[in-house]
């Protein structure tokens, strides 16, 4: 299978302002690992490793799980030290590390990659394996019930500038019955000019209705539901993100 995020590794990291993201969501996390004794950490499409450091820095053992070899390149690049660790492989490959975490971290869309309800089961029977006792899953997603209900197609426009480049990141999902192909143009302006980039990628839209049963079914609980990292409960019609808290 072609890794979608092969040709994106370098841009990711300008699409996304890390140090206001995580800026925002470092209380949120610290809170949860004071709450529920937490000392290890699973960051499951950690990508570019952000979140991971960020947790080892609040004191965590940890290991970053990616599935795409350019993004695990750069997350080791970008580490300093030894804490994260990092290991290639997605949601099939949790068995093969052999380990229990406290906590484990599925942040940033990486669930919507699942390609069905199966591979959905698959994917939260292997994180609960993979839960030490008392511990705790953390799903962060896009608001999908909002997006399917309006209709809507495209996510806000990003605009940055890395020294004498322009990055214009266009993203669209475009629905299907039971599929979003999602899609990141990337406009690049330099001194010759314009640039365009494209990737595709499918997702499946996880609404709350489809993600809560999921969750029971694979034996978690207690199930919590918040609308953004502030930790307001979610509405469906008008929460920014959906953030599930799942105790295995």
């Amino acid at each position: 299978m072609s890794d979608p995020y092969a040709s994106v590794a370098e841009n990711y990291d300008i699409m996304i302002d890390w140090p206001a993201r995580l800026a925002r969501e470092r209380p949120f996390f610290a809170r949860l690992f004071r709450e529920y004794e937490v000392a290890s950490v699973l960051d499951v499409g950690c990508g570019t490793g952000h979140h991971s450091r960020m947790f080892a820095e609040l004191g965590m053992s940890v290991v970053g799980m990616d599935p795409s070899g350019p993004m695990l390149a750069r997350a080791k690049e970008l580490t300093k030290s030894d804490n994260p660790r990092f290991a290639q492989g997605g949601f099939a490959e949790i068995p093969s590390l052999h380990d229990k975490f406290d906590f484990i971290a599925v942040l940033g869309n990486t669930l919507a990659h699942v390609e069905n309800a199966p591979g959905l089961a698959e994917a939260l029977t292997n994180m609960r394996g993979a839960l030490a006792p008392g511990g705790l899953l953390c799903i962060q997603l896009i608001n999908y019930d909002s997006l399917l209900a309006e209709g809507s197609r495209w996510l806000p426009v990003l605009d940055r500038r890395v020294g004498d480049r322009e990055f214009i990141f266009l993203r669209e999902h475009r629905y299907t019955d039971r599929k979003a192909e999602f899609t990141i143009i990337t406009l690049i302006r330099e001194v010759g000019g314009w640039t365009r980039q494209v990737e595709r990628d499918s997702h499946l839209p996880l609404v709350s209705d489809v993600l809560r049963p999921a969750l029971e079914c694979s034996g978690f609980a207690p199930i919590s539901l918040l609308g953004s990292y502030a930790g307001e409960p979610f509405e469906p019609a008008i929460s920014p993100s959906l953030i599930v808290l799942a105790g295995g």
